[in-house]
């Protein structure tokens, strides 16, 4: 089951350049958008399809920890532009699409099995540029001035 798969679709939340250490497993992680392209490729792999009800419909999330069983850390996914050039850190946004390399793996905890994949390698394809929600409020004339704040954006 160690054979690696190519899936190429839009991404969404796509953590690759930096891991995502909002949760307390921090890890490289992107969603892939499961469309009539890819989906015989992900159930033959026997992962999970999710679905929110939200602009991405189906998408399955591949992943790869920080930190390996044994504690050491783990290598980054490996990141090339569509002409196999290496990745500057430009922020990859929702929407790019992406050929992704993943290896599907079996597991076991807590009395649960299941199937999930390595996020070995991104190729970004089509790049939509990260842009990041501005918190900007508008000056207030006359209003409350604190003077010992540094102007740090939201």
């Amino acid at each position: 089951m160690n054979e690696p798969i190519y899936l190429t679709g839009k991404c969404y939340w796509a953590c690759v350049v930096e891991p995502n250490t909002k949760f307390d497993e921090h890890s490289w992680s992107i969603q892939i958008v499961v469309d009539d392209d890819n989906r015989p490729l992900i159930e033959e792999a026997g992962l999970t399809i999710s679905n929110k009800d939200d602009e991405r419909g189906d998408f399955v999330t591949i992943k790869r920890k920080v930190l390996r069983r044994d504690g050491s850390i783990a290598r980054s996914p490996f990141i090339k532009d569509s002409q196999n050039n290496s990745w500057d850190d430009t922020l990859i946004g929702n929407g790019s699409v992406v050929r992704v390399r993943a290896i599907p793996y079996q597991w076991k905890f807590a009395g649960k099995t299941g199937v999930s994949a390595d996020l070995s390698a991104v190729q970004v394809i089509d790049l939509v540029s990260y842009k990041p929600q501005a918190a900007d409020f508008p000056v207030v004339e006359g209003g409350y001035v604190n003077e010992n704040a540094e102007n740090i954006p939201f």
